[in-house]
């Protein structure tokens, strides 16, 4: 709400990404007799940081890895989208990674009066702790929230089961390296498909659909012509930034 910031960034919004990967790690204390933070080390903590950084490239909000999804429930699996298969430095093997669709933007700001300021930090940790434990009772049924909470429902409104369907399509022409055929489905990947959706050629990037994976792969495959590499596994190297490597 800063006049300010506003002023130089029309309609800001503070945007966070998550990378979600589960393994073993070894705690340790770090610091000094003054101030002593926990540290973890491990290759999983690499590739949960590696997932984190590509949020930005695949334009979207969190970012998991198959072997955290093999540790959802059925349920909650659905919900999360399929948008490439990476390697991962620290991973062994090669990740499938999926996202869950939220759209930030589409929730209306709310306003505020200015809130009285706590100065008992002990008070403060304790509302935190009831807020938590709210969230990891057992009658919490992820599922059914994204079902029912009426801000994820809005979040979550533009991702139509055509487009995921389409999406669908186009991934596994992907990985199956039947590009062409990937290309020209990733080109419909719109969350409000036109009425003449298919049949115009597809000239420039300006016409491509806004999707971050969508792009993500079509910007891939480009570089190649739109034809695989002989050695194609049907895996890549996770695409990240040289300052992000």
């Amino acid at each position: 709400s800063h006049p300010g910031l506003l002023q130089r960034q029309r309609n800001f919004r503070v945007c966070m990404g998550f990378g979600l990967h589960i393994g073993w790690a070894v705690e340790g204390a770090i610091g000094s007799e003054y101030k002593i933070d926990a540290t973890y080390l491990s290759p999983n903590v690499h590739v949960a940081h590696r997932l984190q950084l590509c949020t930005t490239n695949y334009g979207v909000d969190i970012a998991l890895s198959d072997t955290m999804a093999s540790f959802c429930s059925k349920d909650l699996t659905t919900q999360c989208r399929l948008i490439d298969h990476v390697t991962v430095k620290g991973a062994r093997a090669p990740i499938r990674l999926y996202t869950v669709d939220l759209d930030g933007s589409a929730l209306a700001v709310v306003t505020h009066g200015k809130e009285p300021i706590s100065r008992n930090r002990y008070r403060i940790r304790q509302l935190r702790e009831v807020r938590k434990n709210e969230k990891w009772s057992e009658d919490i049924i992820v599922p059914e929230l994204l079902a029912s909470d009426e801000d994820i429902v809005t979040m979550r409104a533009k991702y139509t089961k055509e487009f995921f369907h389409r999406f669908s399509m186009g991934y596994r022409n992907y990985e199956a390296g039947e590009w062409l055929a990937a290309r020209d489905m990733f080109f419909t990947c719109h969350y409000q498909p036109k009425p003449d959706i298919g049949r115009h050629p597809v000239t420039s990037e300006e016409h491509w659909p806004v999707d971050g994976p969508s792009q993500m792969l079509l910007r891939y495959m480009q570089q190649f012509d739109y034809e695989p590499p002989e050695d194609w596994s049907g895996y890549r190297a996770l695409p990240l930034l040289p300052e992000q490597r």
